[in-house]
């Protein structure tokens, strides 16, 4: 095994970060292909907390290369922002595609107006980022591109005339095309030589064999194509997302892990069949601090589901589980845990293709093996009825919230433990 990928099976929110993080000690470069500053992963070294929007959590490792593939969306301020908090060795092991599109002040503004006049159905419950709008642009082909800040006189001579372009109807905020080009051309003039073809990178190292390690944000039930449209994001954090974003070919890939806590949460609209609210899901939103890395905001939450996660192998094509915030059921003699729903009378195991079926679905649960302390033995029990659900081989367990509470089972256990 020598390339693996790394995949939410959820609506985001899994503690990816912490596995990329624990993954990354055996790879030579970790790969983020979509998505922007709308994700947040979260890192405890010890007690203490690393959160990073852009950079793979790879970075945070000394010899590690950090990619940020063409499939991404780059804030310039928050790439600053992070930049900063990170050592300067560490900056030098970051490589930007001059391809990945630039996320500006009218996308921003766009995101935030649309979200204001809509309600109901339409709300989709973005983070706010514009990210959604960036994407439009890209797919429109009038994107910016970091490729383009680092032409000579981009910035200054054309990229106003840009942002007005794409800000006409909109009312941007005092002195945000100003704001805009002070920091693009900072990112020009700090990060201009960490801006190059990463296709042509990853292509070479490859060669080299070196090991890759991908990293998809968010979760897959947010996939544009294959999640709960409309209610989804506007990339593909599935593994299906990988050769799109990164200019990799999958075919390389070995192994994908997918990560997934041991109950399901959502943030923003749509559909949730195995949501639960009142006092038994604000003890489980207080018990797993489940509170957005990126937005602050609350998190739904409820049990985990069956259905989605067959849903989620099939389109990851997926090898084995990581299993996420068992300590947080610590104590309970079963866990609920959604096999099937039933709408109209009958009854399916499968995930709806419509947004609409899946809000009317009503969740059939059983309760599984709960366990005292989380360990690998405890969870065995749980694992297993898992695996004999899906098919899926548990790899992964973590039994808290720091790097050094997790248990690796095979084959990463060979995987990480042969470089170490």
């Amino acid at each position: 095994m020598r390339h693996i990928c790394v995949v939410g099976l959820n609506w985001g929110d899994e503690g990816k970060g912490k596995i990329v993080d624990v993954l990354s000690s055996a790879v030579d470069v970790v790969v983020r292909y979509q998505g922007g500053a709308n994700a947040g992963h979260t890192v405890y070294i010890g007690e203490d907390k690393k959160v990073l929007h852009h950079l793979p959590m790879g970075i945070l490792h000394e010899g590690v290369a950090a990619v940020l593939g063409n499939g991404m969306v780059i804030e310039p301020r928050g790439l600053l922002e992070e930049v900063a908090t990170v050592p300067a060795s560490a900056v030098e092991r970051l490589h930007l595609s001059d391809r990945a599109h630039v996320v500006l002040p009218h996308h921003t503004a766009l995101d935030r107006a649309r979200e204001a006049t809509s309600d109901g159905d339409r709300k989709i419950g973005t983070t706010l980022r514009g990210i959604g709008p960036a994407y439009q642009e890209k797919s429109a082909r009038r994107g910016v591109r970091l490729g383009d800040l680092v032409r000579p006189g981009f910035v200054e001579e054309r990229l106003a005339e840009h942002i007005r372009a794409g800000a006409e109807g909109l009312e941007l905020e005092e002195g945000a095309i100003e704001d805009s080009i002070t920091l693009c051309r900072e990112v020009r003039d700090r990060l201009g030589s960490r801006v190059q073809d990463t296709q042509s990178f990853l292509a070479r190292l490859h060669a080299e064999g070196s090991r890759f390690l991908f990293e998809g944000a968010q979760g897959c039930l947010l996939d544009l194509d294959f999640g709960t449209y409309p209610y989804v994001t506007s990339s593909s954090p599935s593994f299906l997302g990988v050769g799109p974003g990164s200019g990799f070919s999958p075919r390389k890939i070995d192994h994908v892990v997918g990560v997934t806590k041991v109950y399901c949460t959502r943030v923003g609209e749509g559909p949730f069949p195995s949501e639960i609210d009142g006092a038994e899901a604000e003890a489980l939103r207080a018990a797993g601090n489940e509170y957005g890395a990126t937005t602050g905001r609350p998190r739904r939450v409820g049990w985990l589901d069956i259905p989605a996660l067959r849903h989620a192998i099939l389109l990851n094509d997926l090898d084995s589980f990581a299993l996420t915030k068992a300590d947080v059921l610590d104590g309970r003699a079963t866990i609920p845990v959604t096999v099937a729903y039933r709408l109209g009378g009958e009854v399916f195991e499968t995930f709806p293709t419509h947004a609409e079926d899946l809000s009317r679905v009503e969740p059939i649960t059983e309760e599984w093996p709960g366990w005292g302390t989380i360990s690998e033995t405890t969870v065995r029990p749980f694992a297993e009825r898992l695996e004999a659900a899906t098919g899926i081989p548990v790899s992964i367990l973590s039994t808290g919230k720091r790097r050094d509470q997790t248990v690796l089972l095979e084959p990463f256990e060979s995987y990480v433990g042969a470089v170490r």
